[in-house]
């Protein structure tokens, strides 16, 4: 098998995590390369049949193509499923993949996602690395894949990860720097890299970042042993920038607005797009996207919320996909001030809560939230001092309420106990209302007066 060194993913070595409920694949740290050993079953085949065996659990006739480790014969099955079901692993029938196995407790090979298993395509760094172990050449340090990416949901239909090829790389770390530059496969290697940490950049065409998978902003920096044979995958990601406003007919900024942002001809109503969010601050902003021509869509489900009771709508704030303006960006550019403004409102109208004490008001927390019957819940805005507002849908009902956590009361100097306790909390009473009554503007909600309770 590929012993650990190969992978920061454990995408070469058998060693991986499976939680009970769901999948966990370990992360190995880069350690010295131990190369290929007989244990271990490792071939490029085509799946050349599919069935299913067993609730959860497949197997897969293969046609072994290219052996690596372990395996003698022209064909192989590979299971994948059953104790490992979260972790298995989907072949599919006609394709190429890179099988690593491991054996199961009745001697069956299982693959899983969690093995390095993958498909032909995306082995192009590996495959050549692979076969040097084999003939026992010489294996690069650091090797992997560039590949342009896109944001989630943005990326061409066709090729939604194109490796970049011609490409110069630089590895460095604070002693050494290694020079190197992608094939027409967007594959890279570097060799007789020393022990140390370093850090990878990029010359490429057009202004981007070079991340990881599951990292957020650019790719760390990583450490190598010496003799280390490390996978390291890279994506440059566009760092365009577009940021708006949805605001209502006023003018005014929504407080909660949910919008999407697709390419051009790719809208569809039932599949979601690239999403932004738009919140106390009144902006929205969708970053890493590439160069091209958006639309921007307000509400693509038409959902009935009172926070933002606007219909679905397309920039600058017209009804129909079809009469949309394009969001043009260039490479590396920064789109501001993109806003739309919503019209076409589900009827509705704003309702005033007033929270009265008896007395004093008693110091503490204070939350009013109103329960609809159907809908989502409206969020309260408070004006000043005892004073909140809702928005409130015609077409649904709602209880208000309100309560207060009381703050501890401050201990009597002198005094052994209290002569009472206050109650850690207080309600006022709810009030049901009709988002169609129109002439109950304001309501108030009492809270009954603290009585202590014996200590």
């Amino acid at each position: 098998m590929i012993l650990r060194g190969l992978g920061a993913l454990s995408l070469l070595i058998l060693g991986f995590s499976i939680t009970a409920r769901a999948c966990t694949c370990s992360q190995a740290s880069p350690e010295k390369c131990r190369g290929l050993q007989d244990s271990g079953v490792v071939f490029l085949g085509g799946v050349m049949a599919v069935e299913d065996i067993a609730p959860g659990l497949a197997r897969y006739h293969f046609h072994v193509d290219e052996r690596f480790a372990g395996v003698d014969s022209a064909e192989i099955d590979v299971f994948s499923g059953g104790d490992d079901a979260d972790c298995a692993y989907r072949f599919r029938k006609d394709e190429q993949y890179l099988v690593f196995t491991h054996p199961g407790a009745d001697g069956r090979l299982f693959a899983t996602i969690c093995s390095g298993t993958r498909p032909a395509k995306d082995a192009r760094a590996l495959l050549p690395q692979l076969r040097a172990m084999r003939r026992g050449r010489q294996v690069a340090s650091v090797f992997g894949v560039l590949r342009r990416a896109d944001a989630p949901f943005l990326a061409p239909a066709d090729d939604p990860q194109q490796p970049l090829p011609n490409v110069a790389l630089n590895l460095q770390s604070r002693d050494d720097r290694f020079r190197t530059s992608t094939d027409e496969d967007g594959a890279f290697s570097f060799y007789d890299v020393h022990a140390g940490e370093y850090s990878l950049t990029a010359n490429l065409p057009v202004p981007m970042i070079l991340t990881r998978k599951k990292v957020v902003g650019p790719a760390p920096p990583f450490k190598i042993p010496d003799g280390a044979c490390y996978e390291y995958d890279v994506d440059a990601l566009p760092t365009g920038h577009i940021q708006g406003s949805v605001v209502d007919p006023g003018g005014k900024p929504l407080p909660i607005a949910s919008v999407e942002l697709y390419r051009a001809g790719s809208y569809d109503d039932s599949r979601p797009g690239l999403w932004g969010f738009q919140g106390a601050k009144g902006v929205f902003d969708f970053d890493n996207v590439g160069a091209g021509e958006y639309i921007i869509v307000f509400n693509r489900p038409n959902r009935l919320d009172p926070n933002s009771p606007f219909r679905r709508a397309f920039f600058p704030g017209v009804a129909a996909v079809t009469e949309a303006k394009l969001v043009t960006l260039k490479d590396g550019q920064e789109l501001l001030n993109v806003n739309m403004q919503v019209k076409d409102a589900y009827p509705h109208r704003t309702l005033r809560v007033r929270l009265k004490w008896p007395g004093h008001t008693p110091p503490g927390d204070v939350t009013v939230v109103a329960k609809a019957e159907r809908g989502e819940n409206p969020m309260a805005e408070q004006i000043s001092d005892g004073l909140y507002e809702f928005t409130l849908l015609d077409s649904d009902e709602y209880s208000i309420s309100a309560w207060e956590d009381l703050a501890p009361q401050p201990a009597v100097p002198h005094r052994r106990k209290p002569a009472c306790e206050a109650p850690s909390r207080i309600d006022a009473a709810p009030v049901a209302v009709s988002g169609s009554d129109a002439s109950g503007k304001e309501i108030t909600l009492v809270f009954p007066a603290v009585r202590c309770a014996a200590p």
